[in-house]
């Protein structure tokens, strides 16, 4: 799609449901949106799909004007995941456009959008959100100027060139966890107890040694720290933020996003938004250089994707759900502008990504890891709950 000063963005999305032996028929709990305004009328996305109902391709909604594009990724978590990401994927965006409409400045509209749709969440009465809900990273774009806003663990990760001519990559959005020493002070003043399982269970020593920034290292020391009640063994979640998750709000678990800006410029190469399916055993460097083998970025999505599932698979008995959105950025003067621009959405997928899985076929049952026993771990959700 045509952005504004001569630029053009090249997108791509992919969503794969996780692989849970116990639960052969689980949904998958990730849904995403992408929504471009452009003067043109769009053709139709094309897709393909074996699981479509969970991973959402177009939300309809009104942003005020052209060249205002909207990207989001939600990760539902807990028994009715799904339903959490399905109803934030239609509402946020419905009540961001709302807010626009009423005279909101963009930031604004997007900490209102999320508080809203949350509170619409907790009193709809066909979704219990007690140990249920969904993190939400959007990715607002007005011309080259971008608002990134924020709810939960998932990521928006943008690669450049330095001034040396090297890559430099970072995650725009920072997750909200308890790794994160503001963030567990913040729920400490709800109530909250921040500890792992094994502190909880006491086989691990009181500690606070968790800090690290998520993102340039990979977190393979065990249980997360997670939020608790006092004297109580819930709710159990490994983030400090989300959509629904009523039972934890009163701890601290907000829906309050974090947001933050970028404007586009000529040593932009790539922008990811994604679960943390994706990232959670690659940092966001690899992430970008991976990105950048490919041309096609639905090409890119389905690597990143296929790799993905396959640490999952050598790290632990089970895959999580894995979505990315997915955008080649390029400025004037870099890439084929004698082309007009597709005045459609790009390709979209939620089929299986064909991987070869450690010790067996591509996609057939996995084989045991090599080199011992896996590290099973619970990162998302209530450990009461059939969480993910």
């Amino acid at each position: 799609m045509d952005l504004p000063d001569g630029y053009r963005f090249r997108w791509a999305a992919v969503s794969q449901r996780g692989y849970y032996p116990s639960q052969a028929d689980k949904a998958n709990q990730d849904s995403f949106a992408a929504r471009l305004r452009r003067p043109a009328v769009p053709r139709p996305l094309r897709t393909t799909s074996s699981d479509r109902a969970r991973a959402r391709s177009q939300v309809h909604i009104d942003m005020n004007g052209t060249g205002k594009h909207w990207f989001a990724v939600y990760d539902g978590h807990g028994p009715v995941g799904e339903k959490c990401s399905s109803f934030a994927c239609e509402h946020v965006a419905k009540e961001f456009s709302k807010a626009l409409k009423d005279g909101a400045d963009a930031r604004t509209a997007l900490s209102t959008s999320h508080v809203k749709t949350n509170k619409m969440l907790a009193a709809n009465s066909s979704i219990d959100d007690q140990q249920s809900g969904t993190t939400a990273i959007t990715l607002y774009m007005d011309g080259r100027d971008l608002l990134i806003s924020n709810v939960g663990d998932s990521r928006v990760m943008l690669g450049s060139v330095g001034d040396d001519g090297g890559l430099v990559t970072k995650s725009i959005s920072t997750d909200q966890t308890p790794y994160r020493r503001d963030e567990r002070e913040r729920v400490k003043k709800y109530g909250a107890r921040v500890m792992t399982a094994d502190q909880i269970d006491g086989v691990e020593p009181i500690h606070e040694n968790w800090d690290c920034k998520l993102g340039d290292e990979i977190d393979d020391g065990g249980d997360p720290p997670r939020i608790w009640a006092q004297d109580q063994e819930y709710p159990g979640t490994a983030f400090t933020r989300s959509i629904g998750d009523s039972l934890a709000e009163s701890l601290g678990v907000i829906a309050e996003p974090e947001i933050d800006g970028h404007k586009l410029g000529p040593k932009d190469r790539v922008l990811i938004a994604a679960s943390d399916g994706i990232f959670e055993f690659i940092t966001t460097r690899s992430c970008i250089e991976t990105a950048l083998l490919y041309s096609d970025p639905l090409e890119a999505c389905k690597a990143l994707v296929g790799e993905s599932y396959k640490l999952w698979i050598e790290r632990e008995d089970r895959t999580d759900d894995i979505t990315i959105i997915l955008g080649f950025v390029e400025p004037p003067g870099l890439g084929d502008h004698t082309k007009p621009a597709s005045t459609g959405h790009a390709d979209v997928s939620t089929e299986s990504i064909p991987v070869e899985l450690p010790g067996g076929d591509a996609g057939g049952a996995p084989s045991p890891a090599k080199g011992g026993d896996k590290k099973s771990k619970t990162r998302r959700g209530s450990l009461n709950a059939s969480a993910k």
